[in-house]
């Protein structure tokens, strides 16, 4: 029993032999796999720590690009100046079917830059395409052009290479309810359009040669919603009785009466809606006439009583090849295809593609060669018209002109009438508008502006300068708190010159920051009188909103220099101009591969509101030329010009050549182009002085004026040479010639309240008063054109577009 006790009391020992080696090794490995673990964490942390920092990388180039892009739109000219804005090649640029047969591509012509202003009216300045069909689309598929402009961008943006952009599309903004056509793009514009254009960016981030990361932007962007001003006065309330304002360049509006204090002469006006149709006469034809002595070159069109009958001949001219008589008794046998010839008692007819305009004795506005009776002719002031629902008076002997009982009382209706003297530019008692073929009458309404609406554009900016968009809230005694939080009087805000917020949007709020329109219980802030002797310098420039009692200056000091402004560009007709194949210089005929009479002329940018013209040549500028008439020309009263005294731009014929004006090679006709009216501005020194109607003598430079300046106050010296960008010319210009003037403010004044004040101040741009302007100084206000066409944030480099969507989570 005690050896097998022993027995079993040895054997536990011998099987716990080495187990501590075991628990060691154990706890050895565990350790090992736990230590493994460490390590595999680690790694796998740093590998996403990578992973995230590339993607960030990836993604920061991308927003890099997209806000490029956006900075493009803002300035186009400065990224072309800077070798950032991409070509305006159809290698980038995806050709467009917007339905109806009609392909386009966006920008589609030479000398326009990609994403420059404007943004709408014509199809070629508004994107179409979807994400996959975008307008403009920039990668590697696009061939060389795309692939050279992406390595531009990169090594501007991106020296180190270690990120790149890959692709750039820019398509349509969202518009809800609007479809997407089979081949991809939209077809409906009366859908609200959310924005100017949709812009998406992609971005790689490089380890060596491989790809990273990719990441994708896509941003809306829309048109800063800036205030549309249409004239240099506009009042709900009255200008009348000390409202002693002499008003240039542009319209004079009215609620109530109205006293136009500088009476002047301004284009002749037909009706309330159209100005004289001087298009007739620019590119027109009179109907052949029996017995009549015809010169070689003479262009006539067959009587309008047979194109009545016969509708086919209205899309044909015929054209003497050489001199004689008509018949007396019997019209000849009009052709009916370009090119033929008949005769006509010994005369012989050629037949060409009508011209635009065709002379038609039976009707008002198109019976007579309306050109003529302007030619020559010394307009006071071309752009200035009165609207008043009120009576309007003229002047201090504060009479109304001609028939003071019509809406439009000095009507031009007889072709007697002097262009130069007659104040068909007054319109009165303009309380309805007049639906007739002849409208006397268009209703006035003062434009106010949206308290609400402006005031939540202001408040939602950031408010810091540089933005363009300002808010400030009323503290008292006429001090606001703006940017930064902090106070400051109002006149001091609203000085541009000095306030370190330059140009921009400036809405100062009511007392009590309520909203003062339809009763809505806002009080309006103290009246603000700016001395004019309080020391410059000093100017307004941009938009300013007032919500204060009245404006107004006093004294009359120097608180501005001088320096030069433009002039308004030159009036045109919005008939919009025949489209010329530039290959086969013969005009476009519609349906595609049809011919006259089966087929029409197309015709481009009738009533959008814009000059056009096309550019054949492809140079990026309109190319005019300009003649002596060979024949005599005769004016609606009877007055002859004879031949050989006056120079007028040849209009485009088929197969003709224009000139060129950046390579300086001559031409034989005219780029087609909407109708205008060529102007001799007056000298730089003389911003008030009348404008001469004219097409001049091409190497007559005494008539051209400078467009540019060459620094502040220095206007540029302009030569026979010098292009139609830098100085006027016998081409359209869009800008007028620049004058010297001293404005208080360059831009636009809204306020809720009136106008009060003794100064002289001169002001560049608009005022709008809901209240009435009661001035006993004599200030001019110059109307600037720019507030019309939306160009002025160029002028003053504002904020063109905002964003209003930004996506980062592709």
């Amino acid at each position: 029993m005690k050896n097998d006790r022993r027995k079993r009391n040895r054997n536990p020992k011998k099987r716990q032999e080495g187990s501590a080696l075991l628990v060691s090794l154990m706890v050895m490995v565990g350790l090992s796999l736990l230590g493994l673990g460490f390590v595999a964490i680690s790694e796998t942390e740093s590998i996403i720590a990578v992973n995230e920092r590339n993607f960030v990388q990836a993604q920061v180039a991308a927003e890099a690009g997209a806000r490029s892009v956006i900075e493009m739109f803002q300035d186009a000219p400065w990224a072309l100046t800077r070798g950032l804005l991409p070509p305006n090649n159809v290698a980038i640029k995806t050709q467009r079917d917007l339905g109806g047969g009609t392909l386009d591509y966006y920008k589609d012509r030479a000398g326009l830059l990609l994403f420059d202003a404007p943004f709408r009216v014509n199809n070629r300045d508004r994107f179409y395409g979807d994400e996959e069909h975008a307008d403009v689309m920039i990668n590697s598929t696009k061939g060389n052009v795309a692939t050279t402009y992406l390595t531009t961008l990169n090594t501007a943006l991106f020296p180190d290479n270690s990120v790149r952009i890959t692709d750039i599309r820019v398509y349509a903004p969202p518009m809800p309810g609007a479809k997407v056509n089979a081949a991809g793009f939209y077809t409906v514009d009366n859908t609200t359009r959310f924005g100017v254009a949709t812009v998406r960016v992609t971005a790689e981030k490089l380890v060596g040669t491989r790809v990273a990361a990719t990441r994708t932007v896509k941003v809306v962007i829309a048109e800063t919603p800036f205030p549309i001003v249409d004239g240099a006065i506009e009042t709900s309330g009255s200008l009348v009785g000390q409202g002693n304002f002499h008003v240039y360049w542009g319209k004079v509006l009215s609620e109530k009466e109205m006293q136009l204090a500088r009476p002047a002469v301004g284009m002749p006006w037909f009706d309330a809606k159209e100005q004289m149709n001087f298009e007739y006469g620019y590119d027109s034809t009179n109907e052949w006439k029996k017995s009549t002595g015809y010169a070689a070159g003479d262009v006539v069109n067959a009587p309008n009583s047979t194109i009545v009958s016969d509708p086919r001949l209205a899309k044909f001219a015929y054209v003497a090849q050489g001199a004689g008589t008509s018949n007396a008794t019997t019209e000849p046998a009009w052709g009916l295809s370009v090119g033929a010839t008949f005769t006509d008692n010994g005369i012989t007819w050629q037949t060409v593609a009508a011209r635009q305009f065709r002379i038609d004795p039976s009707d008002w506005y198109s019976q007579y060669n309306w050109l003529y009776s302007l030619l020559g002719v010394a307009i006071e002031d071309p752009w200035l018209h009165a609207r008043s629902r009120g009576e309007v008076s003229l002047g201090n002997s504060k009479n109304t002109p001609c028939n003071s009982a019509n809406p439009h009382p000095c009507d031009f209706d007889q072709i007697t009438w002097d262009p130069a003297t007659r104040y068909s530019n007054v319109f009165q008692k303009q309380t309805v508008t007049d639906t007739s073929p002849k409208p006397e009458s268009l209703e006035v309404f003062f434009p106010t502006m949206d308290f609400e609406f402006w005031k939540a554009i202001a408040q939602g900016s950031n408010n810091e300068p540089g933005q363009g968009i300002y808010y400030f809230s009323y503290a008292g005694s006429n001090n606001f708190v703006g940017p930064g939080g902090a106070t400051k009087s109002v006149l001091d805000w609203m000085n541009a010159k000095k306030n370190g917020l330059g140009a921009g949007f400036y809405f100062f709020d009511t007392a009590n920051g309520k909203n003062p329109q339809f009763g809505k219980g806002g009080t309006l802030t103290d009246a603000i009188k700016l001395n004019a002797g309080a020391g410059g310098p000093y100017q307004m420039q941009g938009y300013i909103y007032l919500n204060a009692k009245a404006f107004g200056t006093t004294g009359s000091g120097n608180l501005v220099s001088d320096d030069l402004y433009a002039m308004p560009g030159e009036p045109f007709r919005d008939t919009g101009y025949r489209e010329v194949n530039p290959v086969t210089k013969k005009f476009k005929i519609t349906p595609t591969g049809n011919s006259l009479p089966d087929g029409d002329f197309v015709v481009y940018g009738r009533g959008n509101g814009v000059w056009d013209s096309q550019d054949v040549n492809d140079n990026g500028v309109f190319d005019v030329h300009v003649a002596l008439n060979k024949t005599a020309l005769t004016q609606p009263d009877g007055t002859v010009f004879a031949a050989g005294t006056i120079w007028l731009p040849v209009p485009w014929t088929e197969n003709c050549t224009p000139p060129d004006e950046t390579k300086g090679t001559a031409g034989d006709c005219s780029e087609p182009h909407e109708p205008y009216l060529n102007f001799t501005y007056p000298d730089v020194n003389n911003p008030k002085g009348s404008l001469l109607v004219q097409w001049a003598d091409p190497t007559n430079v005494t008539v051209r004026r400078p467009k540019v300046k060459q620094g502040e106050n220095v206007p540029i010296t302009c030569k026979t040479t010098s292009p139609a960008r830098d100085c006027t010319s016998n081409a359209y210009d869009d800008g007028g010639a620049l004058v010297r003037l001293a404005p208080l403010l360059w831009g636009a004044m809204y306020n809720e309240g009136g106008y009060e004040g003794s100064g002289n101040a001169t002001y560049y741009g608009a005022l709008l008063m809901r209240g009435n302007f009661d001035s006993t100084g004599t200030p001019d206000v110059f109307f600037n054109e720019c507030l019309a066409k939306g160009c002025l944030e160029n002028q003053l480099k504002l904020q063109r577009v905002m964003v209003t969507s930004f996506e980062t989570d592709q």
